[in-house]
């Protein structure tokens, strides 16, 4: 008869597991390097970035949830403090995965030089939704223990009854009371939505080179701004072109796709949430394509019969006829 985990050993997992979290959050969760993760346990994982002699996985993606932290600071603050280099971070080796970043910020008002802390969750893998938990200078301390992993739909801000979480590609943008509009030049200052654009690429696909992600040319941009009691929730309409190879549309340089990125502001809580993805290229049927909004399950069972139709049954075979063939 299978006896199971001794009571002993079971009771040192837990009361271990217990310990472990118990110095992590003490220590909020950014300077772990000196607690030991008991055996088995699923953890941080720190990572120092200044050690030349080390590697650390996720490079791009570390450091664009870095300037997403920064961006969240200077849109609640006003400030306009511009990302200098990584220190180090933290993560949970899942998954989606919730990372604590250190990093250092450049301050053009004062000239000087300041350690920061960013908190990062996603929340579904492979498409652009995260959560930003944290985003302060590191001498900022708060009057009230933060969170240590916000992973999980359930932590998600956006309100489930909200039917404009992922919406449609508008026909047209004439609607100048509803939309916001920004060609080229306009948004050259605007170095935050070229971040929103890196991530939905880079989080769709990870293996897109940084290389593709520099050349990338913003086309046109329209913002439609929609208020809660509690929150700001603006969705961004942006054109561009630049990327050379691509999962969906024509391949090349030229071709103008389109990204529809939803930032949802939480003033009860300080979170920002990120929602989005890429594929259409412009003039394609964006109808069809799951990223514009939720499907329901009589859309998905229609675009399936329309994409691989039924074929008639084929005749049936005797079981004798079929053991001699």
């Amino acid at each position: 008869m299978f006896s199971g985990i001794p009571v002993q050993e079971s009771q040192q997992f837990i009361t271990g597991q217990m310990s472990y979290w118990d110095q992590v959050r003490e220590s909020g969760g950014f300077d772990i390097e000196h607690i030991s993760a008991p055996q088995d346990t699923c953890g941080l994982m720190p990572f120092d970035c200044e050690n030349e002699r080390i590697r650390y996985p996720n490079r791009v993606l570390v450091n664009l949830y870095a300037r997403l932290g920064l961006h969240r600071y200077n849109l609640s603050k006003g400030t306009n403090l511009e990302f200098h280099h990584l220190k180090k971070f933290n993560m949970t080796m899942n998954c989606i995965s919730s990372y604590r970043i250190t990093l250092v910020a450049y301050d053009p008002a004062t000239s000087s030089l300041v350690t920061f802390l960013v908190g990062v969750s996603e929340q579904i893998y492979a498409h652009l939704n995260l959560l930003v938990f944290i985003a302060r200078p590191q001498a900022h301390k708060p009057h009230f223990q933060e969170p240590i992993r916000p992973i999980g739909s359930t932590i998600c801000p956006l309100r489930p009854d909200d039917d404009k979480v992922l919406p449609f590609w508008p026909t047209d943008f004439d609607d100048t009371t509803r939309f916001y509009l920004r060609d080229e030049s306009a948004v050259q200052g605007y170095d935050w939505i070229r971040l929103y654009l890196e991530l939905a690429l880079f989080l769709n696909d990870r293996n897109i080179p940084e290389s593709h992600l520099i050349q990338l040319q913003i086309v046109r941009v329209a913002m439609e701004i929609v208020q809660h009691v509690d929150a700001t929730s603006t969705i961004f309409y942006i054109t561009f072109k630049g990327l050379p190879v691509a999962r969906v549309g024509e391949d090349g340089e030229h071709v103008e796709r389109k990204v529809i990125i939803r930032r949802y502001e939480d003033l009860s809580t300080g979170y920002l949430t990120l929602k989005g993805g890429f594929g259409f290229s412009v003039g394609e049927d964006t109808s069809h394509r799951p990223m514009t909004r939720r499907r329901s399950t009589a859309e998905f069972v229609a675009e399936q019969k329309r994409l691989y139709p039924t074929r008639p049954p084929l005749p049936a075979i005797p079981i004798a006829d079929y053991w001699k063939s």
